[in-house]
């Protein structure tokens, strides 16, 4: 009787204790269950349009503001010599000179010449006033004084390309003949160039060119110093070079104390602003998969990963050029937990 007892208590525990764990079961069911209809509490940032403003640092050459190698257009032997190295010049000033003295002669004969052809001009008219002398006879000295005129004119001409003149204010740099030397048309003298202002050359890359005009002013630095100078863009070439797919620019910088020198290596930086309608995330919003990159979107409450193309990248933010639209939920965070189609709970943030 006692046994029979005990073998009911038994069966009476071992029910309960099923009927409890089936009741655990279905609560926890039913946890899971909800967790799973709310979806995973992630941040999302609902995509907008923005102005994007992008800093370059490019490499680039000081060049002279004008620059021309000294030559005579005539052969012969120097015998003015004004080329004094290191010295600033003025525009016109005489350099030099190539031995001209036979010109130089043959225009005091010609101007001789020319002042008898004059009288004798002026004695023809007073005959041919009084009809003393034919019209063909004045014609003919009319024209001979013409003619010593134009002789005149051309000898001149030949005496100036005897002389080499600065064609620009600037310095003159070191020479490379001496005085008494015989020079022909090849010879370079010296090379003269003007320090102040000096022009800044540099390439752009392509896909950065529409933020490149006139007007806009860049900042530089020369090798390894700290000091930094300015410089305005002035022009740049008329089409993009087809070899290194990059537009040449060129910026005018002022050197009043002629620290600057033609030559050196310059670092470029400036600022680019680019289109207002430009799409930017943070970059923490990128999942790197094998051949590029997605992001994950909320669509109807479960987790989309899209492929995107990314343009610049700053600091701060990457520009999306193409993948997702203004208006589309971005995912910031739970992006190692989500997987395409999990449910998910948004929470909107203005910034990240």
């Amino acid at each position: 009787m006692i046994k029979r007892i005990m073998h009911m208590a038994a069966i009476a525990i071992a029910i309960t204790l099923v009927g409890t764990s089936c009741s655990d079961e279905k609560k926890g069911g039913d946890t899971r269950s909800d967790r799973a209809r709310s979806g995973l509490q992630v941040n999302a940032y609902v995509v907008e349009l923005h102005p994007l403003t992008q800093g370059l640092s490019l490499s680039g050459t000081l060049i002279a503001g004008e620059e021309v190698e000294l030559r005579a257009e005539t052969t012969g032997k120097l015998v003015e010599f004004h080329l004094d190295e290191g010295k600033q010049v003025k525009k016109g000033q005489l350099l030099a000179r190539v031995n001209d003295s036979e010109i130089r002669a043959r225009v005091e004969k010609l101007k001789s010449d020319l002042q008898l052809a004059l009288d004798n001009l002026e004695r023809n008219q007073r005959l041919k006033e009084i009809n003393a002398l034919s019209q063909q006879e004045l014609d003919v000295a009319m024209n001979r004084v013409d003619g010593i005129r134009a002789e005149i004119r051309l000898a001149e001409a030949q005496i100036e390309k005897a002389e080499i003149r600065a064609p620009f204010d600037g310095k003159i740099g070191l020479r490379n003949v001496s005085p008494g030397s015989f020079i022909g048309a090849s010879t370079v003298l010296a090379t003269l160039i003007q320090d102040n202002p000096l022009r800044l050359e540099f390439s752009v890359p392509e896909r950065y060119a529409y933020g490149v005009k006139a007007g806009k002013e860049v900042t530089f630095t020369l090798g390894h110093y700290p000091t930094e100078y300015k410089a305005t863009i002035y022009a740049t070439e008329s089409a993009i070079d087809q070899q290194t797919r990059a537009l040449r620019v060129r910026a005018t910088c002022a050197n009043p104390r002629g620290e600057l020198l033609p030559g050196s290596f310059a670092r470029v930086s400036f600022v680019l602003n680019g289109s207002p309608e430009t799409i930017l995330i943070p970059p923490q919003a990128l999942v790197p998969v094998l051949g590029g990159q997605n992001v994950i979107l909320a669509r109807n409450g479960r987790a989309t990963f899209v492929p995107v193309e990314t343009g610049i990248r700053t600091a701060t933010s990457v520009e999306v050029v193409s993948g997702i639209e203004p208006g589309d939920t971005l995912l910031l965070s739970g992006l190692l937990q989500v997987r395409e189609g999990t449910p998910v709970n948004t929470t909107i943030v203005d910034n990240w």
